[in-house]
Parts: C-alpha cells; structure tokens; sequence
C-alpha cells in the first residue's frame, strides 16, 4: 500500500496523509463504547501510522545529498527514542486520565502534520521525471 500511495503522490503526500489520518486515528479511539468500534478506530489509526515510516525513510533516502547513512541513523535513533519516550510519557497521562494519552498523541501528530505543511514541498514523482 505504501509503495502504490508514494508511486501516485509521492512520500512528502504520504507523510502529510499518514499525520493527519493518525491524529484523527487518535481522536476517533476516545469515540467507541462497544468492541467492534474500538477494532475498527485501533485499525484505522493503525494503517495510518503504519505509512508513516516507510515513507519517511524513503524520502531520507532520497533527500540526503551526504552523508545518507548518517542521516538514516539518525532517523532509526529518533524512533527508537519515540519507542522509549511514547509509553512513559502515555502512561504517566494515564494515570491522571484515561483521555489524555490519546489527545496527547493526537497533538504530537498534528504538530507533526505542521512541520510537514511548513517544511516539506514534495512534488509529484511523475513532475520530477524527464518529459
């Protein structure tokens, strides 16, 4: 799905899709009251995130003019962080909240979807290539 999602609109899109459909993933979690809800908003929010990485690590690639394997592990560094940072940071709201782990995570994935807006123009992959 990632690879037929960068191929149509090119990873900066994809990035800016996967932040704004993981941060209303977040938001949509808060919503359900039975099992069958709390499946299909996890999921959702799921398939979201799940685009996130591949593209950014494809775009790395792509943008490191040098040094690509110094920006690759820093990239790999950040995540592993996130991984370490995310459910400390969740579960102290969790203690104070059942909904603010969730708006939380919301936030940071709007703030991500920002910096993309303000910081990533990626132009179609069919616009860059030879007419």
């Amino acid at each position: 799905l990632t690879g037929r999602m960068t191929r149509m609109w090119g990873e900066a899109t994809v990035i800016k899709i996967a932040f704004a459909g993981s941060a209303v993933g977040f938001l949509l979690m808060l919503l359900p009251g039975h099992m069958a809800g709390v499946i299909i908003t996890t999921g959702l929010f799921m398939v979201f995130n799940a685009l996130l990485r591949p593209a950014v690590s494809s775009l790395i690639s792509i943008r490191a003019s040098g040094g690509q394997g110094v920006a690759m592990g820093l990239n790999n560094s950040f995540m592993s962080l996130g991984r370490i940072v995310g459910p400390v940071w969740a579960g102290a709201l969790f203690d104070t909240d059942l909904h603010f782990p969730y708006v939380s995570g919301a936030i940071i994935m709007l703030v991500g979807f920002v910096a993309c807006l303000i910081w990533l123009h990626g132009e179609h992959p069919a616009a860059e290539s030879p007419a």
